[in-house]
Parts: C-alpha cells; structure tokens; sequence
C-alpha cells in the first residue's frame, strides 16, 4: 500500500501499515549542526560522541541527544529533545524537510521538471494568438542543499547555479529579485522527521509534480514564446513587422481614430502581400466570362399574351494563365494598376459556349468549335479588401480596354495563413471578378446580331416596319438619301474629331466617348435607311454600307475630296488607303472608279497621283474585264447606292463591274 504525500511517496510495501502520526507526537530524529551547518541524524557519529552541536531547524534551540538504549543505538525511541517548556509548533515539520534536505544532497542529484511559459499577440483584426516556449525537463547535479529558511532549501547546482525549493507547495509564481530558480512542492508530512537516512532512501521519492515558480530562463522563454505568438498573427495575415509599422506611421494623419487606424492596417497588409504573391506567381487561375443580353418586345406589343422575352449568354470557363513577367504598380495609362502581367506565349484561345433561352425556356447551346481571339498579352489585375473600384476609375480601365481582374480579398473571410492566402490568389477562382475584358465587348456584338437574326426578333421587326410603312412612304426617297448622308456625314466627322482627341488626351481627365448606335445621328440614319427601304432601296443599314471605312464614308470621302470617317485632309488620301485594301474589299472598287469620274477627284491629282492612281484603275479594269470575281461586286447595293449618289446612278445602272450570278 502507499501513501501519497503529494509529491513525495511514502512506500510502505516493506513493513505493516500505519496511520499518519501528529507532529506533537513523532520523535525528533533531525537536528541542525550548527557548528558544520549540515543535517544531523541521531545516530550519526558525530551526535554520538557529542561533537555535533545540534539545534532545532525551526527555533533554533539546544537539543540534547536523548540514546535510549545504548550500546544498540537502534532503538527507535533515541530522540532530540527541546529544552523544558520549549514552545515546539513546526519543529517535527521542519526537521522533517532537513530530513529530506539531507538524502537530496546524499543522492546528488534533481529531476526538474519542464519549464512551459506562453504569450499573447493581439492581431489587427482583434483576434488573439498564443505562443509557447519550453525548457525541457532535466536531471541536474546538486553540490549543496542547506535550508534557507524554515519552508525553503537552496540548492547549489555543479555549474554554480542556484535554485530556491519552495517546500510548503503554496508558493506563487514569480521571481526572488536575485534571478535565482524557484520550483514548489509540497513537504509537510511530519513521518519524514523519525526515519532514518536508510529508511528514506529507501522509502521516499520525488514525484513529478514540481512546480515552478521562477526559471534561470525565463525571460529568454517569456520572448521566445512572444515572438512564436507574434509570428502565428503574422501567419495569420493578422501583423507585420516593426519596419512595416514604421513605414505605415509615415502616411497615418495624426488625428485618426485607433479604430480606423487598425482596419487601415489589416487592409494595407493584405494587399501588400497579395501583391507580393503574385509578383512570384509564375500563373493565375481566373474566373469564366460570363456575358448575358436580354432583349424584349417592343413596347407596342407589350401587352399581347406571350411575353417574347430572348436572352443569349455566353460563357467562357475559368482559365488558368502562365505569367511571364509581373510587375506591381506601374503606370499603364490614365491608372497605376496594383499589378500587370504579361502572358507567357503561347497565349490560349478564348472558347465558350452560347445558350439561348425564349421566356426562361431553354432553345439551343452551340459550342464554340473555332476561336480566332487570343487572350490579350497584358492582364491587369487590382487588389481590393474593403473598398472597391470606384465609378472613376472604373471608367477609366474600360477607356484602357485592357483585362482587368479584381481579386477581393475582402470577401473571403474568416482567418487565412500566408500559405493559404497564397493558394486562393494563385490556384482559386474565389474572390475574383473581371472588372473589363475586352472579349466581353466583341462577344456583345455577336449576341446582338445572334438576337437580331432570331425568328422573334424578325418577326417583331417586320411588324413594327409595317406600323412605320405609312410614315415613312409619306416623304420621297430622295429626301430620305439627304437626311441619310446629313446623319451619315455627321456621325462619322463626330467620331473622327473625337478619336483624334482622345489620342491626344493627357491628364487624369475622362478621354471623350464616340458616338455609340444610340446616338441621335446613328439613330436618324437608321430611320432613313429603313424609309430608303421601304421604297425599294434596301441595304442601307448594313454593316458593309455604314460600318467603319464602309462603302458609304468612302464614297463621301470622293465626293467632298476629304475624309468622313478618315483622319485624312485630302479625298486622294483616303483614295490612297482604297487602293492598298486587302483582297476580301476588292470586289468594291468599281464603285469607287465610278465615283472619282462622278466627282471629278481625278481633275484634282498632282501628276504623281495621276500616274499613281492611272496605273491602278488600270489594274482594276483588267481584273473585271478578265472576270476575276474578286474584283466583282454583288449588285444588292446599287439600288440604294443609285439614290444615294445620284450622280453615280447612270454607271450604276449599266452594269458595269457587278458580279452577273449577284443579279
């Protein structure tokens, strides 16, 4: 059976069970050798011969050796006795830890036990992060072990070290104020103080549960663990380092609020070290495209029972790109983008899929099984966590018409370590938008003309053109072919003056717009091309009549020797552009030839001009001639064309140049 004592264990296997005597009834067995300072047993020789010079270790009193039953001197009632009437409250106590004092200091050695010290970071997010740091548990050498006072001994280690033994078990952490050790244990069994140095060898042991109270390393531990504390908040995303705090202090207004200061912190932080992963990023996944167009009835049918509702929605899936280059904030434009990357060739194609839907009824998906548009080599990417992009700037990366991915990091919540903010910026899609792509705007106008050859859409269309049949029947085609070529004429300088300007735009100023299709003169044009047509001349709203560098701007262009629609001073100049176009606008030319003649431009050429713009017409005459059907134009146009350019109307009308299967 054993008796535990807390941390010391008495094992009483070897002998008969018995109860725990009162400190007024145990023999005192230890005393104190004042005269050498070390424990003294009652049968040690030196008590025998009366050499020693004992004294109680708690009130210090004479003891006399009482050797009952000499010459056997085992007799278990010898005793030290206190002198007549001595006041005795802790001296069994205490002299049972000199005791115990005594067989530390004979066996030479102490199993200290770990040494476990934590700290705590508050993150700027307020979160809280512990560190930890540990001395390990270690058998160190004793030299000496004297009790200090009556509920403390001090050890003296081989290395000079020195330790207190708290010995009451109840002592509190903290410090000596001489940086020596401090362990507590609990030693208060009074038994101790009438065993023999054998018996306690043999029967006591220290138990593991020392405590410690001060440490030789605590401090070095107390940083330690500060520092592991500091370093799981900057893991965190939650704190940075002193030369970070520095830097941020230079551009914090000095009346910010400690609130406000610390949001600003968490968000400069997060968006450093995004920007920091991906400037050693060698890709990034990105999030589909997604581009959607609704188009509804017209409005005079608006009440009928079906709602004819179309949507059309491409969409593109993510994609991850390789990067060849990145670099942070650089001047691209009107805007300092956080980051720019430049593609690693070869660029992939851009592939989607388009669904169709009529009332949120599901009609068609057609795969996109060819792709001529490459992502751009330039991706722009900005880092948000709070505030986003505002209406300006904005405005000013769709001016820019540059990719422009915007990575919230925001938006992903909760707590995030550094290897994991890394995985969602390189390899997730979560938190990222496209702010601009300019694939969006080419697939938008493949999405309007998909709805506008849609069986509803035409259907509409036909029955809106018969609302409108009578209005427009009212005014002769001639007047409408003026106000087509007065919108014409105007919506083409328009655009010119303004694409010159916005090539010459500086500052931080919005770059003027070009008339878009909902413009007032775009919309005139329209209106005179579906009148012309009502009266027989149809084509004049095609993209091949009215599109950029269209028939219509060329034909002008001659007429009024120069530009519309071109950047030129001189109908010579733009007559010079003709002349250098590529095969598949070639079949046009004879309109062109007619339209010089018409207009009398070739009256107006220096005898360069001549000889250059002779030797071409020359070359577009023996293609026709020879039925080369590259230089033969459909004849859907000379109709319209005939109203239009009335003094063209007579070669139009001949024939000449125009593709006979076309008729």
């Amino acid at each position: 059976m054993a008796y535990d004592a807390s941390i010391w264990r008495v094992d009483t296997e070897a002998a008969p069970a018995r109860p725990t005597p009162h400190a007024d009834t145990v023999p005192l067995t230890w005393a104190h050798d004042s005269r050498t300072g070390e424990p003294r047993y009652i049968h040690d020789a030196e008590v025998i011969d009366a050499s020693a010079e004992c004294q109680c270790p708690a009130c210090d009193l004479s003891l006399t050796p009482v050797l009952a039953g000499q010459p056997l001197r085992r007799n278990p009632t010898a005793h030290f006795r206190h002198p007549k009437g001595a006041q005795k409250d802790d001296c069994t106590l205490v002299a049972a830890r000199l005791a115990a004092i005594r067989h530390l200091q004979e066996r030479g050695f102490i199993d200290l036990p770990r040494r476990r010290m934590s700290a705590n970071a508050i993150g700027f997010s307020g979160q809280g992060y512990e560190g930890w740091a540990e001395k390990r548990a270690e058998r160190v050498s004793i030299t000496s072990a004297v009790l200090h006072d009556h509920a403390t001994a001090l050890l003296t280690l081989d290395d000079g070290r020195e330790f207190l033994v708290d010995l009451t078990g109840q002592r509190d952490a903290g410090s000596d104020g001489q940086g020596r050790a401090i362990v507590t244990l609990f030693l208060s069994d009074p038994a101790i103080a009438m065993m023999s140095p054998d018996e306690i060898r043999a029967r006591l042991r220290l138990l593991p549960d020392i405590r410690w109270c001060a440490h030789w390393d605590d401090q070095a531990l107390q940083a330690a663990a500060s520092a592991q504390a500091q370093q799981a908040a900057r893991e965190a995303m939650d704190a940075w380092e002193a030369a970070d705090e520095a830097q941020f202090h230079q551009y914090l207004p000095p009346d910010l609020e400690p609130s406000i200061a610390l949001q600003w912190r968490r968000e400069t932080l997060l968006h450093s070290e995004v920007k920091a992963i991906l400037e050693q990023a060698s890709q990034i996944a990105t999030p589909s495209l997604e581009l959607k167009v609704t188009r509804y009835a017209p409005e005079e049918f608006s009440g009928e029972w079906e709602d004819n509702t179309l949507r059309v929605q491409w969409m593109a899936g993510s994609t991850t790109l390789s990067l060849e280059k990145t670099q942070l904030e650089e001047r691209q434009g009107s805007i300092v983008p956080d980051v720019i990357c430049t593609l690693r060739e070869p660029r992939p194609y851009i592939y989607g899929v388009t669904e169709t839907w009529l009332d949120d009824a599901f009609e068609e998906l057609v795969e996109d099984t060819h792709s001529s548009q490459r992502w751009p080599q330039t991706l722009l990417i900005e880092v948000t966590v709070t505030h986003g992009i505002d209406q300006e700037k904005l405005r000013r990366i769709q001016a820019l018409d540059m990719p422009t991915l915007e990575i919230d990091i925001g938006s992903l919540g909760g707590r995030v370590t550094r290897d994991g903010l890394r995985h969602l910026v390189v390899n997730e899609t979560i938190g990222k938008r496209w702010v601009h792509h300019p694939a969006l705007r080419w697939r938008h106008q493949i999405l309007e003309t998909k709805l506008d050859q849609h069986p509803v859409t035409v259907r509409f269309q036909e029955r809106l053109a018969e609302l409108r049949r009578p209005r427009l029947l009212a005014t002769p085609a001639s007047e409408w072919a003026r106000i087509y070529l007065a919108a014409a004429t105007e919506f083409l300088d328009t655009n010119t003056r303004i694409n010159k300007a916005r090539r010459a735009h500086r500052g931080p100023g919005p770059e003027p717009e070009p008339l878009r299709e909902d413009s007032e003169p775009w919309l005139r044009l329209m209106e005179a091309a579906e009148a012309l047509a009502a009266h027989g001349y149809p084509g004049g709203a095609d993209h091949e009549m009215v599109g950029g560098a269209g028939i219509v701007s060329r034909l002008l262009s001659i007429q009024h020797n120069r530009g519309i629609g071109y950047a030129f001073s001189t109908g010579y100049q733009v007559l010079n552009a003709i002349m250098q176009s590529t095969p598949g606008y070639q079949h046009w030319h004879t309109l062109y030839l007619m339209a010089v003649k018409a207009y009398g431009l070739d009256a107006r050429l220096t005898p360069g001009q001549v000889e250059r713009y002779g030797s071409w017409r020359q070359s577009v005459i023996d293609k026709v001639n020879a039925g080369d059907e590259t230089h033969l134009r459909p004849g859907r146009y000379d109709a319209v064309l005939g109203v239009l350019f009335a003094e063209m109307a007579p070669r139009l009308a001949n024939g000449y140049g125009r593709n006979p299967q076309s008729e």
